[in-house]
């Protein structure tokens, strides 16, 4: 079961929007279940509307469930007598029940309509995904018997802590527990060496693995009565081996247990009087003031000491202070020069204890332009582009409340390309011959300066042109690639395809002298496959065993290039690019043969073939079936002047400099060695 869990959730991460741990917490319970809705998981009601707040109902839980596994329909009587098999979770319910993930009440009832509680929830998802530990100390309300399962639940943050967990789970919790299990799929658990304890308020997690980032929402510290210590920060070292986690003051002596990914790591507090201050988060306001917050209470006259903060490029300090909460250090300086960037070094700040922080330093530029947003609409795929002057904040900018579009139509999805400068806008349903009005505001660039608030006029697309996705690239052999499309490829995509190789094993490629011929694969019509040829020679070893090669594809109208997403790596290949040859020859009838190619040829007529009987006697030829050189084809049919002899046998030879591959860069098959290659058959 898990198993399938694990599958069905890895297809729902290919045709979504990548979705990093830190970026999950930032989406709303709404958003997650839109995206949980498009997998067909979660269904909303008939008005559209999704209900979070709704108790959700056994057969709802059930049906989620049932669409979460990709469970068989099952053949069988009904179980339930108030579960007959005209309602419309029949399918479901006995899904489930066969699967021993969810049972009756009693007197062979289901009581569908009935609420499913919290720890009923937990009891199922914990059971199905197969968490296991003893999972973390439970202090609100629960049954005897789901004590256990909502532990789990809380340690690997399924679920928020609760007063009481025997109440009803609403339809909200359920996608928020669904989506948790989601997003923990989709990242790999960091792989620990060590937790130590530096202080009262740090603790140093030792990676055997680096990592490029990490997010403290992947921690969960409680100590040994359960109760939680808030974690303000996870500090990633730069040479990503290490995490160091800013924490609230711990009870030294007492034991505490550390919960990474779901695993516990037990040690005890130290004493909470050798803690050194850091920097917890710098900001530059966009009229240049400096901030600083430290993790904890500072000596105000150490914190306000300008002896103690120096900046490079001729820049003064002008004035200092230090909040009431004695954690926040505010600072002016003499007048910052637009585009310059500026190092801020901080040194001999002391806590209230007298632990002396280590020096910190950090980079900004002076920036003081609000960023603003360039316009544009696509008429066939209703996408709405708008292009910023600058770079400007990630999570922001993807997040849909900055976009608001009037006449009942909202703004679902928000993409930010990895330029950091383009959004890409999807929205709700349009209506044709209407006028839209789009407002953007709210979205900062990096240096903290917020948009004016801007809007523009489109006019709705009814029916819009589905977009093409790239899904995959792959060596066919040493020269030529095979790639896959998400929906079919009309003629003009397939003229208007690009295809560049950008790197091999990292190392820019130049395609310099090369050349392509462009194909749709047969029988499958999302495919294509691209031939390369060098100036020098017409079937050269480009994709090597061994090598990776990241390549983009381009030119097609409505292809998805947000976050390149139209550059895949592809793995070479030791298979060489044989050259099209005969593969068969069968009479059909006295005066017709059929001769069938290994690949798509061309440059195919009568004078390519010699026919003769076994004795030497010619095979006089008529016609072929083509009447075309310029034809692709992978078989011909010819017509005989001469009859076949039934039973007799006949050799087929091959005439040189006549048929090619279908690029027409490589001559077919006409010797075996030193002599003919033939294809020898019986007349009939």
């Amino acid at each position: 079961m898990r198993k399938a869990l694990l599958w069905v959730l890895s297809l729902a991460l290919l045709f979504s929007l990548p979705i990093t741990a830190a970026g999950a917490t930032s989406l709303t319970t709404e958003q997650k279940f839109e995206i949980l809705k498009q997998k067909g998981i979660f269904s909303g009601f008939s008005d559209g509307s999704s209900r979070l707040y709704q108790s959700m109902t056994r057969e709802q839980f059930a049906v989620v469930l049932f669409k979460l596994f990709e469970m068989p329909e099952p053949n069988r009587s009904p179980t339930y007598v108030d579960v007959i098999k005209t309602r419309w979770s029949f399918q479901s319910i006995e899904a489930v029940t066969k699967a021993g993930l969810m049972s009756g009440v009693g007197n062979r009832k289901f009581s569908p309509e009935s609420p499913v509680t919290v720890e009923q929830l937990c009891s199922v998802l914990v059971r199905s995904y197969g968490f296991s530990g003893n999972g973390v100390y439970v202090s609100g309300k629960v049954s005897a018997w789901a004590r256990a399962s909502v532990g789990i639940a809380l340690q690997n943050n399924l679920i928020p802590e609760m007063k009481d967990y025997t109440l009803p789970a609403t339809r909200g919790l359920l996608v928020e527990a669904a989506y948790a299990v989601y997003v923990k799929t989709q990242v790999d658990p960091l792989k620990v060496r060590s937790v130590d304890p530096v202080s009262n308020q740090l603790i140093r997690v030792t990676l055997n693995q680096a990592v490029s980032s990490v997010s403290q929402d992947r921690f969960l510290l409680k100590d040994i009565l359960g109760v939680t210590v808030n974690i303000q920060q996870a500090i990633l070292a730069p040479d990503g081996l290490s995490v160091t986690l800013v924490t609230d003051r711990q009870v030294s002596g007492r034991t505490h247990t550390l919960y990474i990914d779901g695993t516990a790591y037990v040690y005890t507090a130290p004493s909470d009087d050798t803690t050194k201050p850091v920097v917890s988060s710098f900001s530059r306001s966009t009229n240049g003031v400096l901030q600083i917050v430290f993790s904890e209470q500072v000596d105000r006259n150490s914190a306000i000491n300008s002896a103690n903060y120096s900046f490079n490029n001729g820049l003064r300090l002008t004035s200092i202070q230090l909040s009431d909460d004695k954690r926040v250090v505010t600072m002016t300086t003499s007048g910052q020069n637009e585009g310059t960037h500026y190092t801020l070094t901080v040194r001999n700040v002391k806590d209230l204890a007298g632990n002396v922080m280590d020096a910190w330093s950090t980079t900004f530029l002076a920036d003081n332009k609000k960023p603003t947003a360039a316009f544009s609409f696509n008429d066939s795929t209703a996408v709405i582009t708008l292009t910023f002057s600058e770079k400007v904040n990630a999570q922001q900018a993807v997040s849909v409340s900055h976009y608001s579009i009037d006449k009942g139509v909202a703004v679902v999805r928000a993409d930010l390309d990895a330029d950091g400068k383009t959004v890409y806008l999807r929205t709700s349903a349009q209506r044709d011959a209407t006028l839209y009005t789009l407002t953007v505001s709210g979205i900062p660039d990096l240096a903290g300066n917020v948009m004016d608030t801007q809007t523009f006029v489109f006019a709705g697309v009814a029916n819009p042109v589905q977009s093409i996705q790239l899904q995959s690239i792959s060596a066919e052999n040493e020269n030529t690639l095979l790639i896959t499309f998400n929906r079919a490829l009309s003629d003009d995509d397939v003229n208007k395809l690009g295809t560049a190789v950008l790197t091999d094993n990292g190392n820019t490629v130049s395609m310099s002298g090369w050349s392509a011929f462009k194909m749709r694969v047969t029988g499958n019509d999302r495919a294509v496959t691209v031939q390369f040829r060098t100036s020098g020679d017409a079937s050269p070893d480009l994709f090597r065993p061994g090598h990776v090669y990241l390549t983009r594809v381009t030119g097609i109208p409505n292809l998805v290039t947000t976050n390149n997403a139209n550059q895949l790596n592809f793995a070479g290949t030791e298979r060489a690019n044989a050259i099209p040859e005969v593969a068969s020859v069968t009479a059909i009838n006295a005066t017709s043969v059929k001769v069938t190619f290994s690949e798509p040829v061309k440059n195919v007529s009568k004078a390519a073939f010699l026919l003769k009987e076994q004795d030497g006697t010619n095979i006089r030829i008529s016609a072929d079936s083509l009447n075309s050189l310029s034809k692709v084809t992978t078989e011909v049919v010819l017509t005989l002047t001469d009859p076949l002899q039934s039973g007799h046998l006949y050799v087929m030879s091959f005439v040189s400099g006549t048929v090619t591959d279908a690029a027409g860069w490589n001559g077919w098959k006409t010797k075996s060695g030193t002599d003919d290659f033939t294809k020898t058959f019986r007349g009939v």
